[in-house]
């Protein structure tokens, strides 16, 4: 299946990816590599996660406290946030209602 993050996930992404760089040389690229693991498990098996309004689903990081909020729509994959589970949850609630 095929997936496309949207603008305000793509931005969540920049800054976690930014955030842990900043921590340790080499974080911020484990990251997306832990990222692009866990789309690739979400392609594979769209309907696997945990469903958390009528049209989202979340599926967790394995490596860091995030989560990746996505929905199915005509066969494909959009990634609409990627919450950090450390952080207030409520802030990504607008994005799947």
């Amino acid at each position: 299946m095929k997936f496309r993050i949207l603008s305000p996930a793509a931005d969540d992404l920049a800054k976690a990816v930014e955030y842990y760089e900043s921590q340790i040389l080499g974080l911020g690229y484990d990251f997306l590599a832990e990222y692009e693991t866990t789309i690739a498990r979400i392609c594979r098996f769209p309907k696997a996660w945990a469903q958390i309004s009528p049209n989202h689903r979340r599926c967790l990081m394995r490596r860091f406290p995030f989560a990746i909020l996505y929905a199915i729509e005509n066969e494909e994959i959009l990634v609409s946030g990627i919450m950090n589970l450390h952080l207030n949850p409520d802030k990504h609630h607008q994005r799947i209602n």
